[in-house]
């Protein structure tokens, strides 16, 4: 009797063990990444894509907000850039104007130093089991920020950024110059401006129990403008996304995608000297799912230069950021998750830092 009495026990208790063990663990992907640099912003760049199809007549909605600050400069304003009073660097546009000329023979010249906060609605379809058509709608906010004081006392630490130190905390100044003459400044925010649209096709060619492997393509047609003076060309992307998973509580993505960028309006084009390049991009990421509930990850996301070579800037070359982050899964079918992405290359091409956070759920 004895025997009997502990043999429900032996029962339960692998029994609750394999109930915990299986839990519903939704399916995120990796996580749609963006670079926040002001040139990017018109254009279409790299994104991962979701290997995984959301399910046939199902739908998948998120929205994603995420703030990036930006402070670079061509290499010449390193040393020429006017100061103030105090010694920090002060572009004004009577300045740009009485100066401009100056610098004839240099091609190109930017001083960014901005905060972009951008809202983006997102929606997945399944038209099949294995194919989905998605969308989504960004919003754009642009401002001096928020973010300068956490930044500098980061620098502080012994990661130094030239003049980070050296300029007025959050303001907004923006100023492209090309073979000495102003094509662009602004000093002035910019409160949820629509930007254009992306449109998208995935279908996944190959799954097993461990891998799955997807095709895509997308296209973002240029319907808005950027600052109220920059369109871009009819941008498209066709890349591929892959998931494998190898351990129970370890799943890794990568990917990568070739972005086109046809010419836009004249300023446009203009401004990126020609247009802009068409690019790569790329990314691998890592998911740790110990806990159904909560899935910390880290994704590298890798982009080649955004301009062709030109002197005293570095927009030519590629750029490496990585994109740090935790999702948490309260109840099925709801994810919120938040991230932290940073430069590692400084190269002067990407946004120094961005944090955001992004909510999405499936029915």
């Amino acid at each position: 009797m004895r025997g009997l009495g502990r043999k429900p026990s032996r029962l339960l208790l692998p029994l609750l063990g394999l109930a915990l063990g299986a839990q519903d663990v939704q399916e995120i992907g990796p996580f749609p990444t963006r670079d926040m640099f002001p040139l990017a912003m018109p254009s279409m760049v790299y994104q991962p894509v979701d290997p995984t199809p959301v399910g046939q007549g199902r739908w998948s909605v998120s929205l994603h907000h995420v703030r990036g600050n930006t402070f670079e400069f061509s290499d010449i304003l390193k040393t020429q850039a006017p100061r103030d009073s105090e010694g920090r660097i002060a572009i004004t546009k009577d300045f740009v104007l009485a100066h401009a000329s100056e610098y004839a023979s240099i091609p190109l010249i930017f001083y960014f130093d901005e905060e972009i906060a951008r809202l983006t609605l997102r929606a997945r379809y399944g038209l099949g089991p294995r194919t989905e058509v998605w969308m989504e709608i960004p919003f754009q906010t642009h401002s001096g920020g928020i973010f300068d004081s956490l930044i500098e006392g980061f620098h502080k630490l012994g990661f130094e950024q030239a003049g980070r130190d050296r300029v007025a905390k959050n303001q907004l100044v923006l100023v492209v110059m090309a073979n000495g003459k102003l094509l662009f400044y602004n000093d002035e925010s910019i409160r949820g401006k629509t930007q254009d649209p992306v449109l998208g096709l995935s279908h996944q060619i190959a799954a097993n129990d461990r891998w799955r492997l997807s095709l895509y393509a997308a296209v973002k047609p240029p319907m808005t403008d950027t600052y109220s003076v920059y369109r871009s060309g009819w941008d498209q992307s066709y890349g591929f996304s892959a998931r494998w998973q190898p351990l129970r509580n370890h799943v890794f993505y990568g990917g990568g995608a070739l972005i086109m960028r046809p010419h836009g309006n004249a300023e446009y084009t203009s401004m990126t000297l020609g247009g802009p390049r068409n690019t790569l991009g790329a990314h691998v990421a890592w998911e740790y799912r110990r806990n159904p509930r909560w899935r910390p990850f880290f994704q590298l996301y890798y982009q080649t230069g955004f301009l062709r070579p030109q002197v005293y800037q570095k927009l030519d070359r590629p750029s490496l950021q990585h994109d740090l982050g935790l999702h948490w899964n309260p109840r099925r079918n709801w994810v919120l998750s938040f991230h932290y992405m940073n430069n590692i290359t400084h190269n002067e091409n990407t946004a120094d830092m961005a944090m955001g956070l992004r909510l999405e759920r499936r029915f």
